[in-house]
């Protein structure tokens, strides 16, 4: 029996969802640092990269691990040298942000935000 409606129904859901997503890759594609900046900022390493790797992979490139966040792969990191960002992607990071672009405000209902969430998407330290 074909239910009326879940046609639909699985059109819009796909439609939101590719709306979503072309929103949060062009919010990151955005939030990516220029290669030549320095200072602190957020290190996106390949889920798979054992966090001993990753950061070592921080430190060959001349920074300071700061603090792991809870993504797998994913830590604030402190560079004061030029160049620092373009460093790290050249250690095999995927991207450098220069503030947390997994706000939790992109989370939408999903997200409960508390003291402890806030501080766990900041940079300060």
């Amino acid at each position: 029996m074909k239910w009326p409606g879940h046609g639909t129904a699985g059109a819009l859901f796909a439609a939101v969802m590719l709306i979503w997503l072309s929103g949060f890759a062009l919010f990151m594609h955005f939030g990516r640092v220029n290669p030549e900046q320095s200072g602190t900022m957020l290190a996106v390493f390949p889920p798979s990269m054992t966090e001993d790797k990753v950061f070592g992979n921080i430190i060959q490139a001349g920074g300071r691990p700061v603090r792991p966040t809870w993504m797998p792969g994913t830590w604030v990191t402190f560079g004061d040298s030029a160049g620092y960002a373009g460093r790290l992607e050249a250690q095999g990071a995927i991207g450098a942000y220069s503030s947390t672009p997994f706000l939790p405000q992109l989370a939408g209902c999903f997200a409960y935000v508390d003291a402890k969430a806030v501080q766990l998407f900041t940079l300060d330290h």
